[in-house]
């Protein structure tokens, strides 16, 4: 083609993709950056920035439990779980100018909102609009993993997606999966004052940790009086009959002794997070994608269509923020 609307056309403005539309932005080159969702993305609405300030109330809790070991009087807190979640709606508020369509407009950048999809390697439709572009970044980030597990859709799952909408305190909280998200999720519960049962089916928690480490988190939970229960294969879900709290029900799961039954208020499932590329239509491009469904690219940041580069969670391998923002400088300057 011998011209385009666009020198650079990002998807996704997360971590990523801010980043990159802010590197064309102040080489003044021409950047759209797509959004179907928040500005922001996971880091600010639903993982740093909430769960940090989740985490810090409940040391809070912890601290005002265990003042005794300071030399002074331990008190059992009194928990306001809805004032909680507004703080954290604050925090993530109080951020939210800085990753917003008027900061980065401000920059330079075109954002528009909606579902982007690929037509060609130059061509993107958001709507009824069509853009084009020399070279295209692909920073859409992941999601939650929910396995089909039988019944669980029917308990109402909570996820570190849709967990920020909780009002009330659930009494007993069931959390599926033992990594860093489950660990950090299941502990906060656990020290506001749910009654927290931790099930994994590996024999360790934290398994990409040296075991050491597994040993430690296991004992300071069950300190705290978690329930951690190792070895369990979640096998099916079965909702309370008869007017039982919304979400609840019970968790069947095979162990070496065989199967046993865990009642819940809700279920929090923190298994783990994949590449999102629903909708995005890469099968147009034939771009190559792996075994776990990160985009398949070079040292460059290149996918396999020369003009189209990935970062961030879509690209992995360590799903952070600070990964994804350094690989999303290189992919903007490669791409541009």
């Amino acid at each position: 083609m011998p011209r385009f609307d666009n020198n650079l056309i990002v998807i996704g403005a997360g971590s990523a993709g801010l980043i990159s539309a802010y590197i064309a932005a102040i080489v003044r080159a021409r950047v759209t950056l797509v959004e179907r969702g928040a500005m922001g993305g996971d880091c600010l609405n639903t993982g740093c920035v909430p769960s940090k300030t989740l985490i810090q109330s409940a040391k809070v809790a912890h601290t005002l439990r265990t003042a005794d070991d300071y030399g002074m009087a331990a008190v059992e807190p009194t928990v306001d779980f809805a004032a909680v979640m507004a703080r954290v709606k604050a925090a993530v508020a109080a951020i939210e100018p800085k990753d917003s369509v008027a900061r980065y407009t401000e920059l330079g950048v075109n954002c528009v909102v909606g579902d982007a999809r690929v037509q060609d390697p130059h061509h993107v439709a958001v709507g009824d609009q069509v853009l084009s572009t020399r070279s295209l970044v692909l920073a859409t980030g992941a999601v939650p993993v929910v396995p089909p597990i039988p019944g669980l859709a029917d308990v109402q799952p909570l996820t570190s997606d849709n967990l920020w909408d909780l009002q009330t305190l659930p009494e007993r909280l069931l959390v599926l999966g033992g990594g860093p998200i489950g660990c950090e999720l299941a502990q906060s519960f656990a020290r506001l004052g749910s009654r927290v049962t931790l099930i994994d089916m590996e024999e360790r928690l934290l398994p990409r940790e040296d075991p050491e480490v597994s040993e430690h988190m296991t004992a300071v939970f069950e300190r705290e009086g978690m329930d951690v229960r190792l070895g369990h294969r979640a096998t099916r879900c079965e909702p309370t009959e008869g007017g039982g709290p919304d979400g609840s029900g019970t968790l069947v799961a095979e162990t070496a002794s065989g199967p046993v039954s865990i009642p819940f208020d809700r279920v929090l499932v923190a298994l783990g997070r994949r590449p999102d590329t629903s909708g995005l239509g890469l099968e147009n491009l034939g771009i190559e994608v792996g075994p776990s469904g990160t985009l398949v690219v070079d040292e460059y940041l290149r996918s396999s269509v020369p003009n189209v580069f990935g970062c961030g969670d879509l690209v992995g391998p360590y799903q952070f923020t600070h990964m994804a923002a350094h690989q999303a400088w290189y992919a903007a300057v490669n791409a541009l």
